[in-house]
């Protein structure tokens, strides 16, 4: 019985060892979702942080105004984006989010402002500087303008007029004339039915066109332009440049071209399509 007790008590103290070391996982369990917790509160802590921060450095406007639906809105802003879209109401409805240039300090939106004026038959929209101050800097004397990021509604039938620098614009189903003066951004105008007047400096400019049956004229310096037509569309092409490259889904019949010169009819004729182009391409493509 000795040798069989003494195997039997080395067999229970060997399984009590077993059953003792296991105790260490839950603590080891609990170390762990105790830091996974305090993950979770700083991950949760820099979001509202950086949340926090972001609310304090930009102010947000909204403006409405009268327009009649063939009357003609008027948009002057630098710095920032302009994006229209059209409905069937006779308002100008307007949302600005102001926030500070890249060198610019947070005081600055607040001196920043949004001007509409005018209503019924005219209506105009201006960013408004005129209390940002000059400061001196290691650079030079400077004025960092903060950015203006305009969101607009407006009648699909009015007329709109744009003078922007530094900004991008898109326009979206106007169904009236389109007057452009920008430099350094893009221009994107879709589902667009009107005459085109588009000066464009150091960016590109990208118009589909819903129809085709008023005249553009288009010009660009440093930037691309591409047009996008009923493949039915009836044009007549205008195009010349320095250092222009063409590309095109229509044919058409050249009534005479050149080195960067090409004029000619599209499926017989219609309204002028007068581009130039400097440093830039011009693509037309079919709908």
């Amino acid at each position: 019985m000795g040798a069989g007790g003494g195997a039997w008590i080395y067999a229970v103290r060997v399984g009590t060892r077993a059953a003792l070391q296991p105790a260490a996982p839950p603590f080891v369990a609990t170390e762990d979702k105790w830091r996974i917790s305090m993950r979770r509160l700083l991950v949760s802590l820099l979001i509202f942080l950086v949340a926090a921060i972001a609310a304090a450095s930009e102010r947000r406007l909204h403006r409405t105004a009268q327009l009649d639906p063939t009357g003609s809105l008027a948009i002057d802003t630098h710095n920032g984006t302009i994006t229209v879209t059209t409905w069937n109401q006779a308002t100008v409805d307007v949302s600005a989010r102001i926030v500070p240039a890249d060198f610019g300090r947070d005081e600055d939106i607040e001196k920043t402002d949004v001007k509409i004026t005018g209503s019924g038959t005219s209506v105009r929209i201006e960013s408004d500087y005129s209390d940002v101050p000059t400061r001196f800097t290691w650079l030079g004397v400077q004025r960092e303008l903060p950015l203006i990021h305009y969101t607009i509604s407006m009648p699909a039938t009015a007329r709109l007029s744009v003078d922007a620098h530094n900004a991008s614009i898109r326009v979206t189903a106007l169904r009236n004339d389109l007057k452009i003066s920008t430099h350094n951004g893009d221009i994107d105008v879709r589902e667009f039915d009107g005459a085109a007047s588009i000066e464009s400096h150091n960016g590109d400019v990208r118009i589909a066109y819903r129809n085709f049956t008023k005249p553009a004229r288009i010009e660009t310096h440093n930037g691309g332009m591409e047009f996008t037509l009923p493949a039915q569309a009836r044009f007549h092409l205008n195009a010349n440049g320095h250092h222009m490259d063409m590309s095109s889904d229509f044919p058409m019949t050249l009534g005479s071209s050149g080195y960067s010169r090409y004029v000619g009819d599209v499926n017989g004729g219609g309204p002028e399509l007068r581009v130039s182009t400097h440093n830039g391409s011009l693509k037309l493509r079919k709908l």
